[in-house]
This record gives C-alpha cells, structure tokens and sequence, in this order.
C-alpha cells in the first residue's frame, strides 16, 4: 500500500475522530442522552470492567474488596428512566492511578424536563476504581437560563453512598428513591430563595462567604477578604434574569462569577489578577454545594 493512500486513510480517519467529537460535544451542550460510544469518549475509566488480583495488590486495596464497574449503576439508573448526559473524568496525577481515576457521570429524567421549566433535577455520580472512593449519588439541580448547576450538600437530602461490595441493583433503586422523593422539597427550596430580597450589606456578607470558599488560607477572613478579592465582581449582573436583589438572583450572580473565574484578586506583591475557572469537578461540587448551604441557611433564617 503506497504511502498516499495511508495518509490519505489517516486522514480520513481523523476528520471522523473529530466529528464525532464535536457531535458529542454537541449533544452534552444540549443535554440529549449519550450512547455508550459517546460515553466512552469523554470518560474511558468508566467503562473498566474488571480488576485483576495483581491490580487489587498494586493498588493496596482489601481482599474483601467488590469491584463494581460504573456501568453496571449506569445501566441500572438506565432501567429506572435515567439518561447519561455527560460524562467526565479527572486527569490521573500518577502513571499508577491511570484507568482508576475519579469520575463523573451527569444523569438526567425526561419526565423533569417539561416545557416551561427555569430548573430541573439531576443525579451526578461521582466514581473511582482506586478503592479511595466509594459510589456517590449527588442532588443536582441545573439551571436552564445560565446552563449553571447548583449541587445540595449531601446531608441536606438524604444522598447516600454505595460501598463497594454487596452492590445490588435494589440498592440503586432505594438511592433513586430518597433523590426523587426529596426533589420536590429542593425544588421547594429554590422558590423560597425566589421569595427572600437582600440588602446591599447582606448581598456582599454573602459574597464575602462565598469567596472564603476558594481563598482558605487561614489568614483570609470576613475582614479582609474583600481586600483580596474585589467583591463587586462577584456580585456583577451578566444577564437581565440575574438582576436584582432576590437571595436566588445574587446566589447565582456569585456561582458564576465564583466558578467561571469572572473577579479579580490580588496575587503576590498585591498585583491585580484574573482568577481562573474551576475545572475540576470534584472541587466544582465541592463549592457549589457549600454555597448553595450558605444561601439555605439565609431562606432559614427569615
């Protein structure tokens, strides 16, 4: 076979592998369901389907230890409704973690997308191969206006986690259970938020707590915080839909602003710089649901 012919296959070859990117890519933007060779583009790890004893060993993991592929719970949330719509994967920091590293599979129900609605639930599944990560069900709820997600910290709707051994798809089914019966009370929970107006010093106090949750040093407080990050940044309004002073307008003011990287802070020698998004979604989850918890608490409150 000449060599033009293998460039010109490779090249073929190529604008498939790319297209098919960049349909996936289209297909998570407008959140339709995902099929497994879509899935596996984005996300490998998931599919991993068994592990070997040597690997047990390497890994330093229990005997007792049941590995449990991602896709067997993605198959089984699939039974009950549920439609991958992305699929992530964190990049492994050690050769030896390659293939076991922490995941995320994005779920949604076609029965929650109905016209007219601003937000709709979620169920994120948080995965690794490690041993270091049992299975998680998480509560998202995404935002249609703003393609933003607010994620509710696991102890305020009853998530839970499955170890893995003893997996069942029982287990899954029960998990699924507690999500849906706790959706309508978050759901409940945002309009609540819809309804509580803040004053201009209760709206940066928030974006004060807000900031915290990306600046920790210990020497970062309510003090001086908005001597590091400008505070007006956070609170700027993007989009008509976030004007005002309602507690859910300027929570998801600061979200964006706090997730997408849109203020400035002081670096070293206390020059101005842009902040960076959050890419990672384990830190991504982290924070949206501890400022989702700071917002709660203020609905709470009055």
């Amino acid at each position: 076979m000449s060599e033009n012919i293998l460039n010109s296959e490779f090249e073929m070859q190529a604008r498939v592998q790319k297209a098919f990117l960049e349909a996936t890519q289209e297909k998570v933007k407008n959140h339709q369901a995902l099929n497994d060779d879509e899935i596996k583009l984005l996300c490998p790890v998931a599919f991993k389907d068994k592990m070997t004893k040597a690997e047990i060993n390497k890994l330093g993991l229990s005997e007792h230890y049941s590995f449990v592929p991602t896709m067997n719970v993605i198959n089984d949330l699939r039974e009950l409704g549920y439609e991958v719509v992305d699929a992530t994967q964190v990049k492994a920091r050690k050769k030896s973690t390659n293939g076991y590293q922490k995941h995320l599979i994005t779920l949604e129900h076609p029965k929650y997308k109905v016209e007219g609605s601003k937000e709709y639930p979620q169920i994120l599944l948080t995965n690794s191969h490690d041993g270091g990560n049992a299975f998680t069900l998480s509560a998202g709820i995404f935002r249609l206006v703003c393609s933003n997600g607010l994620v509710i910290k696991t102890e305020d709707y009853g998530s839970a986690r499955l170890v893995h051994k003893g997996y069942s798809f029982e287990a899954v089914q029960e998990l699924v259970k507690q999500f849906e019966e706790t959706v309508d009370e978050v759901l409940t929970r945002i309009t609540a938020m819809k309804k509580v107006e803040l004053t201009k010093d209760q709206q940066i106090e928030f974006a004060k707590q807000a900031a915290l949750l990306r600046f920790k040093s210990k020497s970062y407080n309510e003090d001086n915080i908005e001597k590091v990050v400008n505070i007006d940044d956070l609170l700027n309004v993007d989009r008509k839909e976030d004007a005002g002073n309602g507690l859910y307008e300027v929570f998801n003011r600061v979200q964006e602003s706090l997730i997408n990287g849109k203020y400035t802070y002081l670096g070293t020698k206390d020059k101005p710089r842009k902040a960076r998004p959050i890419k990672n979604f384990k830190q991504n989850i982290e924070v949206n649901s501890k400022l989702s918890k700071l917002a709660f608490e203020l609905v709470w409150k009055k």
